[in-house]
């Protein structure tokens, strides 16, 4: 497929672009193949008989061409396969971390008929709305924790949510990302042979799409947007932050990551409930860190600081915020 055709085209902003110009010297038929197929494939062009031809839209699928082309990555993103239907894309690239040449590979699919959040609840999403992917890695030992991959996607998520609202995309302890309190996306960390991080991001679902129950917890980009996404464009982001903070982890350590990820936080400074092996604990949370733990400013201790592994905290739960989702909630669906 001519992705520097579509390119060039989507660079006109709408505006036609004759075919000698869209051909660079080229033979006509020539340039109308490559139009016919990008057509065939699903992108939305509109031709004129003389004033040449303009893009109207993205494809409605997603396209492995667009996604892959100049993209730029060192680890993440070195194979890419996008499915239609799968059971479960974390399950497809656990499965390939039986050889460690696929490290960065990214499985996208369309639709996942038993898609998985945390703790085994059900991750579901009406086919071609939003993105489901995993990415599978082999981090260095310093990089293995779930609690550093679960951040590492939480953080490349709201950067690139944020970047494509405008909006403050937070961090809802430990995998959601969400605007306003409403729920745009879940990540989910597996770990075997390899570490996959499943990421579910609500891209071009309406309102109506929604289940009732999750009509004033839930959002998309769609919603928030007023218009329809470019998912291909959507996946390029994401995976080039993906690979930039996995590969600073790489070169500069975990802790790299750890200002991204606090300053996201959505709980920060409020008073929270956190939930250990050990018992419950209320308080102000007044720092975070992802090798020190939380820090929390207990109410039943005369605000005395006291730390808690990340690995050691079962939920943590803001006091002051009965309305959005739990931690644990569905992408799209209970």
């Amino acid at each position: 497929m001519n992705i520097p055709l579509l390119h060039r085209l989507r660079d006109a902003q709408g505006a036609f672009v004759s075919i000698a110009e869209l051909g660079d010297g080229e033979a006509f038929d020539s340039v109308q193949t490559d139009l016919d197929e990008l057509e065939r494939f699903g992108f939305v062009l509109e031709s004129h008989p003389y004033r040449g031809v303009a893009y109207r839209g993205p494809a409605a699928r997603l396209c492995p061409d667009q996604i892959e082309h100049e993209l730029g990555t060192r680890r993440v993103g070195r194979r890419i396969a996008v499915w239609n239907r799968v059971i479960s894309t974390n399950d497809l690239a656990a499965n390939a971390a039986a050889s460690k040449a696929n490290e960065g590979l990214v499985i996208l699919a369309e639709e996942q008929t038993a898609g998985r959040g945390r703790r085994g609840r059900q991750w579901v999403a009406p086919t071609g709305s939003s993105l489901l992917m995993s990415v599978l890695l082999f981090p260095s030992e310093s990089l293995a924790e779930a609690g550093w991959l679960t951040a590492l996607g939480a953080v490349a998520v709201a950067e690139v949510v944020a970047a494509w609202t405008g909006l403050d995309a937070r961090i809802k302890w430990p995998n959601d990302v969400r605007i306003a309190g409403r729920k745009i996306a879940g990540i989910l960390v597996e770990r075997g042979e390899g570490a996959v991080i499943g990421i579910g991001l609500n891209a071009n679902l309406s309102q109506a799409d929604f289940p009732t129950e999750l009509h004033e917890t839930a959002t998309s980009l769609r919603i928030l947007m007023g218009e329809t996404v470019d998912r291909s464009e959507l996946v390029r982001a994401l995976i080039r932050r993906l690979d930039a903070w996995y590969d600073r982890g790489w070169s500069l350590g975990p802790d790299a990551l750890n200002p991204a990820w606090r300053d996201r936080s959505e709980h920060l400074g409020q008073m929270v409930e956190v939930a250990t092996p050990s018992g419950s604990h209320v308080g102000r949370l007044v720092d975070l860190d992802l090798r020190r733990g939380l820090t929390l400013a207990e109410s039943d201790q005369d605000g005395r600081a006291r730390q808690f592994s990340i690995r050691d905290v079962l939920t943590l739960t803001p006091c002051n915020d009965g309305a959005g989702p739990g931690p644990n909630a569905p992408i799209v669906a209970p």
